[in-house]
């Protein structure tokens, strides 16, 4: 007699996970199309158990045949349970099983046969039948135990050598679900009376519900739409099989408006716009991607022309918002790939430096296609990553130009450049890397390595050679904004054994607008015996009482300042310089390409002069043996 205890709680558990699931929109993905196969054959499966239970309890009121039909019908969907069970396994190890007849029919096999010897059953009694008693244990009743268990250990096999890319808990409830089918079927072989082991399922779908597809892991809440997850995801499942075409609409100005309007007022607007995303493009995947920014997944028959029209002209009226009209901008970039072409690591890469260009650009819109502008943003990606391996591998170069005394015109210095290089051995222009460097945050990394191997280029009696007493040193504003920075500089200058006034930190003009934010790290590293150097004077928003409040020593005037005195010799860089002077400032005017730039820059009473007129960037290496005594 069969004991029904433990089967009715996880039947009514199981139908309550069954109308969430289906009641929340979901991800049109593989391994959600699995998942809805699982639930279908877990549900057949315990209402057949039960069934044949109830039957074969009372086989007496039943016909043999249909006693046969019923016990059979369970027998098949039980193997069918275990092979659902490791197919999803394969899924979440992106597998792809279904993409490959050969492979699917290799893992399948014992599947396979296991169910011909099953079906056999009312024929030659294999697994079970129907005696003068009712039902009977066949003598390869025991094969359904076997195949659990091949299915099983294949599955944590395949999770060993396949699930390095798994999140690490991704990893361990993979492991974990096939362990607590195997202890399910433990208890099954030792009390096979009890249907108990159908609450070890239903423990292991929960446990793949709530890691792998539970519907809100990828539901945005910022209105009904999808989030940045399910963006990628399904991006990274439909990248190498179809043909798709991915429509973007960006707000402009995002962190502005987000100013004008406000945190709250401004999500309001984004749960407007997906709203209408959502409604206007039913058939559409559509995704918030954050930041202000829209995604439209859709086939390559998508007609992205007449949706950007359309989703342009609804941004020339308001979105009512609850307290106020929202009126915005928006960019559009839009990318079609063919079949294998792109990995949806480099699609969302050039998507986010497509962004990045058009913030920055003045146009209302831009498209991004798959010929010249998606390699200008595939040059990008590669910046990016050259820059990553070159701080990986402690492979940024140190280049140096010289700064020259004016009344000498002897070298006393040089600034410190730095280089990266792409893996040809090309060059890569700082104007290219640095702003990937501050906005990735590897700034702080990069600034760092620098200043060891300057570090290391002065105690190596480099200074002495080539006559000069300083170099100067960039740094950024994200790197002014790192806590202990002076305490971190002073512990690299003790380690290699160099004193603090043998180099000069040059911050630049856009780093000294919030004086509270700054002035405790430059009075810092003033007070540990470096000098400090204001960069690229007359590009940004300091005056001379907005100076005064810094310990700078040493004034550097943009290019464009000296060039623009060059074209127009008004009064305004002259009075600019004696005021300074004034406040026993030094003076480096950069950009001094010409013999008639450097005497009119002596002749003002600049103290330093920097340029190609005396040198371009040099490696180190061969810097010293040009300019070595």
């Amino acid at each position: 007699m069969w004991n029904f205890s433990f089967v009715i709680p996880s039947i009514m558990i199981l139908l309550i996970l069954l109308g969430y699931y289906f009641n929340r929109p979901k991800l049109p993905t593989r391994i959600n199309e699995t998942f809805i196969v699982l639930l279908g054959v877990d549900c057949l499966v315990i209402f057949s158990d039960v069934l044949a239970s109830a039957a074969d309890n009372h086989f007496s009121y039943w016909p043999e045949p249909l006693l046969y039909i019923i016990n059979l019908l369970f027998f098949v969907l039980f193997l069918a349970r275990i092979f659902c069970f490791f197919y999803f396994t394969t899924d979440v190890l992106k597998m792809k099983l279904s993409h490959s007849p050969k492979q699917f029919l290799a893992y399948s096999a014992v599947f396979l046969g296991a169910e011909a010897i099953t079906l056999l059953s009312p024929f030659l009694h294999t697994v079970f039948f129907i005696g003068e008693n009712g039902y009977q244990n066949g003598p390869f009743y025991n094969i359904i135990y076997v195949v659990f268990v091949f299915y099983i250990l294949l599955s944590l096999v395949l999770i060993a050598r396949h699930g390095g890319h798994l999140k690490k808990e991704e990893r361990f409830v993979a492991v974990l679900f096939n362990i607590v089918l195997l202890a399910g079927n433990l208890f099954r072989f030792l009390f096979p009376t009890y249907l108990i082991m159908h609450t070890f399922c239903l423990m292991a779908i929960v446990m793949i519900y709530l890691t792998f597809v539970n519907p809100d892991l990828y539901r945005s809440n910022r209105g009904p739409v999808f989030n940045d997850l399910g963006f990628y995801t399904v991006l990274d499942e439909i990248h190498d099989t179809k043909q798709f075409r991915i429509l973007c609409a960006a707000l402009r100005n995002y962190s502005y408006e987000r100013e004008i309007y406000s945190g709250r007022q401004m999500d309001e607007g984004i749960a407007l716009i997906a709203d209408y995303l959502n409604r206007k493009y039913p058939d559409r995947i559509v995704f918030y991607l954050r930041n202000g920014r829209f995604g439209i997944i859709g086939d390559s028959a998508m007609d992205w022309d007449s949706m950007q029209k359309e989703i342009y002209d609804r941004f020339q009226k308001p979105w009512n918002a609850e307290e106020a009209d929202l009126f915005l901008n928006v960019s559009f970039v839009r990318v079609s790939s063919i079949s294998g072409q792109d990995s949806a690591d480099v699609i969302i890469s050039r998507l986010l430096a497509a962004f990045n260009d058009f913030e920055k650009s003045a146009s209302e819109a831009g498209s991004l296609t798959d010929l010249d502008q998606a390699r200008n943003i595939d040059r990008q990606v590669d910046v990016k990553r050259a820059l990553e391996r070159a701080i990986e591998e402690n492979r940024v170069e140190l280049f140096l130009q010289p700064i020259i005394e004016s009344k000498t015109d002897r070298m006393c210095g040089a600034e410190v450049l730095a280089r990266i290089r792409r893996e040809n051995g090309e060059l890569i222009s700082p104007g290219l890397f640095i702003p990937i460097a501050e906005q990735n945050g590897q700034i702080n990394r990069l600034g760092k390595q620098v200043f060891e191997k300057t570090c290391a280029f002065i105690r190596d009696g480099n200074l002495e050679r080539t006559g000069m007493e300083w170099l100067n040193i960039n740094l950024s504003p994200i790197q002014c904004m790192k806590k202990d920075l002076a305490g971190e500089f002073c512990a690299i200058i003790d380690q290699y054994d160099v004193s603090a006034d043998r180099i000069h930190f040059e911050v630049t003009e856009e780093s000294v607008i919030d004086l509270k934010t700054l002035d405790r790290q430059l009075s810092e590293l003033r007070d540990k015996g470096f000098t400090l150097v204001l960069d690229d004077y007359g590009t940004g928003y300091s005056n001379l009482t907005h100076v005064k409040h810094y310990p700078f020593s040493v004034i550097k005037f943009d290019m464009e300042v000296v060039w623009d005195y060059i074209r127009d010799r008004d009064a305004v860089l002259p009075s600019i310089v004696h005021a300074f002077k004034g406040l026993n400032l030094a003076l480096t005017a950069e950009g001094v390409e010409t013999a008639e730039i450097a005497d009119e820059m002596k002749k003002i009473g600049c103290d330093y002069l920097q340029g190609f007129y005396y040198s371009m960037p040099l490696p180190a290496e061969e810097f010293v043996r040009r300019y070595a005594k």
